[in-house]
């Protein structure tokens, strides 16, 4: 066995497998997603004031925080969903792991190190026949001749992360829809015509690009991309297909930079320890 076949191997079935077995099992009752993990990683215990000018670090911090709320919007929004989807939250993957599933893709960095991160995605929901592709941007307006350079770039980076990923889910299961999109949980459909007219027009009226009012219809949204990707399967088959593709995502989720399963990874998959950690960093600050 070639050695990507074995770290395909490795991720899929000796990682990914156990995580969908243990923490993924469909259960009675009202439909829920599974949250993987079921709390957003607390990053910030104190948030910096609104009401005066930041410098420095202060900015960096601020512009972190901006984008981990943006995140939690959006984690909100999807847990309210009644429907049985995998939800993984923080997916990332280096350019080995990448390679294991898409040995000829192609590096626009032509010597990135075996195990350097090639790509992430803030949000993957995967249901029996679609995933949908989130990537979420905590941009906020600061009303400023800037704001449509940075609406921009912030567009084309999201573009690029979400091509990687829908190549990534396509090369593990071809049958699979792939719904992408970009949210911007802070900005407001109404700020974006008003401040963006230096925004490309392609970003300006590209229907995979959400604003704030989306996350009031976001089910509606997961909605049309089940519904859109209906196909003639049977739901044993359908059931395969998705289980082997949940395993593949979660072993790339479960794994490290060195191909080692993340142990702890599965401890924090418990509500029990996100309420230890944050209470520990209530406590430090």
């Amino acid at each position: 066995m070639s050695k990507m076949s074995w770290l395909r191997e490795r991720i899929e079935n000796k990682v990914g497998r156990p995580i969908l077995d243990n923490y993924c099992k469909r259960k009675y009752g009202t439909p829920c997603p599974i949250m993987m993990p079921p709390l957003p990683a607390s990053k910030f215990i104190d948030k910096l004031p609104e009401d005066i000018e930041l410098k420095g670090a202060n900015v960096q911090e601020k512009e972190h925080q901006d984008a981990y709320e943006a995140e939690v919007k959006v984690y909100r929004c999807i847990e309210e969903m009644e429907r049985h989807y995998v939800v993984i939250h923080q997916f990332e993957y280096t350019h080995e792991q990448y390679s294991a599933f898409l040995p000829n893709h192609q590096c626009k960095k032509t010597k990135k190190q075996t195990r350097e991160i090639e790509g992430e995605c803030d949000f993957l929901v995967v249901g029996d026949q679609f995933v949908a592709v989130l990537e979420v941007k905590g941009l906020s307006l600061q009303y400023t001749v800037d704001d449509g350079i940075r609406f921009n770039g912030c567009c084309k980076s999201a573009q690029k992360q979400r091509t990687r990923t829908n190549d990534l889910i396509k090369s593990i299961e071809p049958s699979m829809k792939v719904c992408e999109f970009t949210v911007f949980p802070n900005i407001s459909k109404e700020e974006a015509k008003d401040q963006l007219e230096e925004a490309e027009e392609q970003y300006r009226f590209d229907e995979t690009i959400l604003f704030s009012e989306d996350l009031d219809n976001f089910k509606g949204i997961i909605s049309r991309c089940e519904k859109t990707a209906s196909l003639p399967l049977t739901g044993t088959v359908s059931k395969t297909l998705r289980d082997r593709l949940c395993c593949c995502l979660l072993g790339l989720w479960c794994i490290d930079q060195q191909n080692s399963w993340k142990q702890w990874e599965l401890d924090i998959c418990s509500l029990s320890y996100c309420i230890s950690d944050i209470s520990e960093k209530l406590r430090r600050s």
